[in-house]
């Protein structure tokens, strides 16, 4: 499994890079599909609704998500029990179920195994895969990683230790899946990833049929298990005794496994003949699971990665598919596997498979491609919102399909998503500053008070945006606010600094675009998001010294009675007084939009009485500049959001007002 750690932006430096970090930060699908993954996962640690074991090779990759929201001692007993499992040559199982469901006289099924210290489960082992070991020294890793629980590796399940027994399992697989000729392990054949073989209908079991494969997927798990295993263990032989397999496996996949012309991974050598037509050319498949499984695995270099992303987004293309977590393409053609569901582009024959998809998306993070990543995620991220939940895999059309509830897409996600925004947080992160000369300014309203004006202005070092309890250089535009363009607040915050007003400035802006004052009030749409802004900052220990609302142009449209404004107006100011917060509230007059040019030369006299009387009639609020004066085409690149001289203007109008409040 990866590890969190931040990247460099691969797109444009300066604004491109900028917009792509606010992008990351404000993106409301990652809230939501965080949020909705970790609610799948606390309900269980089985895959899916449609399984009834706990598998290794998913719970790998949901470990650190249930960790989140289960207690520790059930994370640990779930690593245990695949332990109490363990075959005596350090074979691992695919998962365990409650022994109640297993049907354990079915003898054309599963060939369960019962063990004296989990006598409440059996476990089974799909023998054609090559991944069991692997998945559970990285869950194991994951684990250790994130609580910190060094101690957990000398703990004793029935008479070795944790750590005994993951050398058992690496064991196990350099002495019964381990091929002399390659130097490297192998399995049965599957499709990429896959975990059923072609020579049968059920194809999970290892018979005198089977044809032995090795294949990108094993090895590159089996590297990542092996880097993982060296940083578990302090004993300095076994250190060196695997470090040294490690570099041994990363060469010889170079050396048998890389095609070096066509630049992808062969999918399968041999060990003693293909289950496929002689006629069939099977390097004309690529390996979308594999691949990404490999990236992670430093197996490939920084530009094969870019390749790799520029060729399955191809391989999307061809295929009319919707994400990079395509399986395969072209697809194995029908028939070529007996399972019903193994038909092309469906189930792991080339079927769309986040779990897969978003490994990718995390090489391409872990390797500085942000922008790629980022938009290679937002489709996965999407289709969890449009169909309600988390499915197993998808058509190349995005029809759900197999299990839902499936924690393995909530896992991948959540790890995708907390890499982009651990990217974004700390690309140019900032402190916050401190002493009696900061002044914390939250400035809100429509898009004349966001990112929506021409010019965009990089304040001085002494101006900081705060968005959700971190900094970040006061650059336009703004993050928490919309739009990706200019703003008056990043100028008028040095004009304070120049003025004397400040010795250092936090903005805080959660401004949106074509709102009226109805939406920030309570019950619109907003104004959840104002009172969270708002408590946020409270728990941060920061409170705004003054308060500057511009904003009343969409009012004008909506012709908003004088008294609709005023009393929509106070549910907003009350969300700060019912907080402690007694800093003063500047109201602009502003309802120019050409719209309504027709009537009032664009203005509203409802709209501005409105905003006249809030001032006149309340101590705490003061009247702010009258920026309908710049209603002529020099301030108005496009006839409603300022220009370049009009966002100067809009922001040198501000500092009088914001003198006055801050004197009062």
């Amino acid at each position: 499994m990866v590890a969190l750690l931040p990247a460099v932006a691969s797109a444009q430096d300066g604004i491109g890079t900028r917009i792509l970090q606010k992008s990351i930060l404000e993106d409301g699908m990652m809230d939501q599909v965080s949020d909705m993954a970790r609610k799948t996962v606390a309900t269980g640690l089985n895959a899916g609704d449609g399984y009834g074991e706990v598998w290794i090779r998913d719970f790998n990759t949901f470990i650190t998500v249930a960790m989140d929201v289960m207690p520790d001692g059930k994370i640990r007993d779930c690593l245990n029990t695949f332990f109490r499992f363990q075959g005596p040559e350090g074979d691992i199982v695919d998962g365990y179920i409650p022994v109640d469901k297993a049907d354990l006289d079915n003898t054309g099924g599963y060939a369960y195994r019962l063990s004296d210290s989990a006598p409440h489960f059996a476990a089974h082992k799909n023998t054609v895969e090559t991944d069991q070991e692997t998945s559970l020294i990285q869950a194991v890793f994951q684990y250790v990683e994130k609580s910190g629980n060094r101690a957990y590796l000398q703990e004793t399940v029935d008479g070795k230790t944790v750590e005994e027994r993951l050398e058992m399992a690496l064991e196990y697989l350099y002495s019964r899946r381990f091929s002399d000729r390659y130097g490297l392990i192998y399995g049965a054949t599957t499709a990429d990833w896959g975990d059923v073989q072609p020579e049968h209908a059920w194809g999970v079991a290892i018979d005198e049929n089977t044809h032995f494969a090795v294949d990108i997927y094993d090895n590159a798990m089996l590297a990542i298990a092996l880097d993982d295993f060296v940083s578990l263990t302090g004993d300095q032989d076994r250190k060196k005794r695997w470090t040294e397999a490690r570099e041994k496996i990363v060469e010889n996949v170079r050396k048998y496994l890389w095609d070096s012309e066509k630049g992808k991974f062969i999918p399968h050598l041999y060990l003693d003949g293909s289950p496929f037509p002689e006629s069939f050319d099977e390097n004309t498949i690529y390996y979308h699971g594999g691949t990404a499984v490999a990236a992670l695995a430093g197996m490939l270099t920084r530009d094969e990665i870019a390749d790799a992303n520029s060729k399955m987004l191809g391989n999307v293309r061809k295929a009319h598919a919707r994400t990079i977590g395509l399986t395969m393409y072209p697809a194995y053609p029908a028939g070529y596997f007996k399972g019903v569901g193994m038909y092309p582009y469906g189930y792991q024959n080339g079927g769309d498979w986040t779990w897969f998809g978003a490994r990718m998306i995390w090489a391409l993070a872990e390797n500085g491609f942000i922008r790629e990543a980022y938009d290679e995620l937002r489709p996965m991220l999407a289709r969890v919102i449009e169909n309600g939940g988390f499915n197993e895999w998808y058509t190349p059309a995005g029809e759900p399909m197999g299990s839902g509830t499936f924690r393995g897409e909530a896992g991948v996600l959540v790890t995708a998503i907390d890499m982009l925004r651990e990217w974004a947080v700390q690309h140019d992160r900032v402190t916050m500053p401190e002493g009696p000369g900061v002044k914390v300014v939250f400035a809100f309203g429509q898009s004349n008070a966001a990112n929506h004006g021409q010019v965009r202005h990089s304040a001085s070092g002494h101006v900081v945006n705060y968005y959700k309890g971190e900094c970040y250089p006061a650059t336009d535009p703004l993050i928490g606010a919309t739009g990706n363009d200019g703003s008056p607040w990043t100028r008028l915050a040095d004009m304070m600094v120049s003025e004397g007003l400040a010795d250092s400035v936090v903005i805080v802006c959660p401004a949106v675009g074509a709102t009226c004052v109805g939406d920030w009030a309570e019950g619109g749409y907003l104004y959840q998001r104002l009172t969270e802004t708002v408590d946020g900052m409270l728990e941060d220990g920061i409170k705004p010294d003054i308060i500057l609302w511009h904003q009343g142009e969409s009012d004008n449209i909506a012709n908003t009675s004088e008294d609709g404004y005023v009393n929509r107006f106070l549910s907003i100011r009350k969300v700060f007084r019912d907080r402690g917060i007694d800093a003063p509230m500047v109201v602009a007059a502003a309802s120019y939009h050409p719209a309504c040019i027709g009537d009032g030369d664009g203005n509203d006299s409802a709209v501005r009485s409105a905003q006249k009387r809030l001032a006149d009639s309340y101590d705490d609020i003061f009247p702010g500049p009258d920026t309908d004066r710049l209603d002529r085409c020099r301030y108005r690149h496009d006839g409603v959001h300022f220009s370049g001289q009009g966002q100067d203007m809009h922001a040198a109008m501000w500092l009088k007002p914001v003198k006055k409040a801050m004197s009062r």
